[in-house]
């Protein structure tokens, strides 16, 4: 166990542990979170990772209100691995990877190893609050947190991936 781990022992456990296990440096990412800042992970990894516009869930959602948005996702089937951005202008959803292969579904943007550029700032994974990026729906602690991508695609009034 290293010092930061030893002095912030969530860092070694649950998804804190899970996001960053891929990781070459998981080291980088653990000290950013200690200090309560994003860490900057690699989609296409462990997951790929969907950008939505905030205006494209008010738009299905009726609200920007966070109660509201958050049982949406929970309703549609989602109900982890949401990052909502530091603007609260996007919402980011944890996918499998190989899920940005042909994701073309229109206000998203799909970060993944077949992307040009696949880093992403992750949250603290215990922030559920703001200030900053935070986890709308809870920190993924292994794949079967992951969201669905068709069940992503169905919520946002996309088609099924071809």
């Amino acid at each position: 166990m290293t010092s930061l781990t030893r002095l912030h022992p969530w860092l070694a456990t649950g998804p804190a542990a899970w996001l960053v296990s891929r990781e070459v440096h998981p080291g980088v990412a653990r000290e950013a979170w200690a200090k309560g800042l994003p860490a900057t992970l690699r989609a296409g990894i462990h997951f790929d990772a969907v950008h939505i516009s905030a205006a494209l869930v008010a738009s299905r959602v009726a609200s920007r209100e966070r109660g509201a948005v958050e049982a949406w996702f929970r309703e549609g089937g989602i109900t982890a691995a949401v990052i909502v951005s530091r603007l609260r202008d996007r919402y980011t959803a944890l996918v499998p990877p190989d899920a940005a292969v042909g994701w073309d579904l229109a206000h998203t943007h799909c970060l993944g190893a077949t992307r040009h550029t696949p880093y992403l700032a992750v949250p603290v994974p215990t922030r559920r609050r703001p200030p900053g990026a935070f986890w709308l729906l809870p920190a993924p602690d292994g794949e079967g947190m992951l969201c669905a991508p068709d069940r992503l695609r169905e919520l946002l009034g996309g088609a099924s991936a071809r």
